[in-house]
């Protein structure tokens, strides 16, 4: 089903229409979209928005809301152009799932860079401006080198002599980003999808104050370094220069260009142990704040939930498929584990509570040995999992590592983090969302940065915490060479085939099926059967099922269902092998009701979902509320595509 500018916002099939409600929901940016008092097709009381912000999913909601007021597709993206001048780029992803035409960056005016003299007049301002779609990115330079975090529309430096000497410019880009569902509209060969524009070089000459009037640190040493070579009669020409931190790294200064040819993630959370050892609180939460993050960065991510060994074991095999190199590659386990003879043991779902040996568990000897053959230009590793050793029998894991140790290869550019040291514990702290690792990486993760730097201001932020300091020590080890980020960009150029691979890949596992619809032809009713994700996850999905009036020719979606429809329930039931909680009411004002159940494990599932679903009638004089059962193949849904 195609759609227009002029098709109206709630008609979008369904798979457009379900991606646009959750990128509303990402940041919660619908709050800010139906916050206009001015503006009455974008305003809600606050009692609405307030009972909207209960609900788990508002963002279909909402569209529905612009639906029945007339909004089309084109108002809907003039809107949220007008939106990103104040919220910036927040609101690029929903006008990119929509089409919206792509736009090269230009100026925003005759002037490219302004400058100002602001604060105690010992500062001055460049200030950059300039439009596109997506929304403009910025980096400044000083004498053609990138100025570390100055991605801003604005740059704030002294004025002082040692500044004004040099030159600054300021690079203003776009690109449409890779990996999404969308990307391949835009990415497409002899079409436009990333743009540049560099300003013309600003001089600062005429700007200059004396060291002293500007308060450099920096010339006020080289002034005292003159007079003393002067006094000295010492003829020397070199300036003093400030090195970072205390500490020159000459690896730090390179000219290299580091980017990555593609950007994975396979994240697995283990929660679910009981009855043989005691649940966790918080690894699927981390596990979803993970995945967020760094999908926001560009990674393609493979969220798993509660896996068994073999489990565990098959995925990442899988997962290695993604890798090839100069690919970015992140590994995460969250869950229960320990350290034996030196080494990492993961520990799986179903793990015995006691005198379990290595066959019970999953060594990261194993692991890398998986990566061996595979070169990637990072490949980070985080273990979020106690280290202190509990198995009684030391002996057998002797012997398995020996086997590792007999065949062992080197892999380069690894990043070990883990969170937390050998023989001790990592913790959950009760009625916080996330453990103690991801909460304080989540705050530091999103910062441009080297992952050297960026792991050790978790380290320190742990350190910092009296709850867990003295209990709990983060530990990092490394053979990597070079100062990669995860915000490094991704350039596939040499890599176009392997790029089309992994893309594929990781589409084929995060596709929703399309909506089911069943009849009850002798009812003159029929079940709608949709799907919705469950956070970041790919091995549990949402399954509503609703009731409507079965009619001839094609229904009006706009017309809601009849009393006798709405007198109807249809309940969805899967065989005891197949993991579903109970269903659940979902009330809708226009819509009626629906019912919800959450899938967990899809990767037991080796083939197409299959279920019964059951018409009820909710009227209490009923003898028999069940009025038919039919069986309804679902297709393969998320992780099971894996197994076509």
């Amino acid at each position: 089903m195609e759609y227009q500018l002029s098709t109206n916002i709630a008609d979008l099939p369904f798979g457009v229409f379900n991606e646009l409600a959750r990128s509303l929901e990402y940041n919660d940016i619908w709050q800010s979209l139906f916050n206009d008092p001015y503006d009455t097709v974008y305003h809600l009381r606050s009692d609405e928005m307030e009972r909207l912000k209960r609900l788990p999913e508002p963002g279909s909601h909402l569209l529905r809301i612009l639906g029945h007021r007339g909004q089309t597709v084109k108002e809907f993206i003039l809107k949220l152009h007008t939106m990103a001048k104040k919220h910036g780029a927040v609101m690029d992803r929903p006008q990119l799932i929509l089409h919206r035409k792509f736009r090269p960056v230009i100026w925003a005016r005759n002037e490219q860079v302004i400058v100002t003299v602001i604060g105690d007049g010992n500062k001055v301002k460049l200030d950059c401006r300039a439009s596109s779609f997506p929304s403009p990115s910025y980096q400044w330079y000083e004498e053609d080198k990138e100025i570390d975090g100055a991605t801003n529309q604005s740059l704030v430096i002294l004025r002082c002599s040692c500044t004004a000497r040099n030159v600054f410019k300021c690079k203003v880009f776009n690109e449409v980003p890779d990996g999404e569902t969308w990307s391949s509209f835009y990415r497409m060969p002899n079409k436009e999808f990333k743009s540049k524009l560099i300003s013309d070089v600003v001089d600062l000459t005429q700007f200059a104050l004396d060291s002293a009037a500007a308060g450099c640190e920096i010339c006020t040493q080289n002034m005292v370094a003159e007079i003393y070579r002067h006094m000295n009669g010492v003829s020397v020409n070199e300036r003093v220069v400030p090195e970072v931190e205390g500490v020159h790294d000459p690896m730090m200064s390179t000219q290299q260009i580091l980017v990555a040819a593609d950007k994975v993630a396979l994240i697995i959370s283990n929660r679910t142990y009981a009855p043989n050892m005691s649940n966790l609180l918080t690894p699927h939460c981390d596990a979803q704040t993970l995945a967020e993050n760094l999908q926001q960065m560009g990674f393609k991510t493979v969220t798993l939930g509660d896996l068994t060994l073999e489990e565990m074991k098959f995925f990442i095999t899988e997962y290695r498929k993604l890798l090839g190199n100069d690919v970015y590659a992140i590994f995460y386990f969250v869950g229960h584990g320990f350290q034996a003879n030196g080494q990492c043991y993961l520990l799986p779902i179903g793990a015995p509570a006691e005198n379990y040996g290595p066959e019970d568990c999953l060594s990261m000897d194993w692991v890398l040995s998986v990566f061996k053959d595979y070169s990637p230009a990072l490949n980070l590793v985080l273990l979020d999992i106690c280290r202190k050793f509990v198995p009684t029998n030391i002996d057998k894991f002797t012997a398995y590592a020996e086997k590792f140790q007999r065949d062992l290869k080197v892999c380069r550019n690894i990043v070990y983090g883990y969170a937390t040291s050998g023989g001790v514990g990592a913790y959950e702290v009760k009625g916080e969302r996330n453990g103690v690792f991801m909460k304080y990486l989540k705050n530091r993760i999103t910062r441009k940065m080297p992952i050297f730097d960026m792991l050790r201001k978790v380290f320190r932020d742990v350190e910092k915490d009296d709850k867990v300091r003295d209990v709990q020590v983060p530990e990092l080890t490394s053979n990597l060479t070079l100062p990669r980020s995860l915000h490094d960009p991704l350039d596939s150029a040499g890599h176009t085939t392997s790029h089309y691979h992994h893309n594929c890949h990781w589409q084929m596992i995060h596709q929703l099926p399309d909506p089911v619809r069943v009849e009850f032809k002798e009812q003159k009713l029929v079940v709608t059967i949709w799907f919705s994700f469950v956070g970041k996850f790919t091995n549990m999905v949402y399954i509503f099922s609703s009731v409507g009036d079965l009619t001839e020719g094609e229904k009006d979606e706009a017309v809601a269902p009849s009393e006798y429809a709405r007198s109807h329930l249809a309940y969805i039931t899967f065989s005891d092998d197949i993991e579903a909680n109970e269903a659940k009411l979902c009330e809708d004002d226009d819509e009626g009701v629906s019912l919800r159940v959450m899938v967990s494990n899809l990767q037991k599932v080796k083939e197409e979902l299959k279920c019964s679903l059951m018409l009820t009638n909710l009227d209490e004089d009923s003898e028999d509320p069940v009025v038919a059962t039919k069986p309804v193949s679902l297709g393969h849904v998320l992780i099971t595509q894996i197994y076509c």
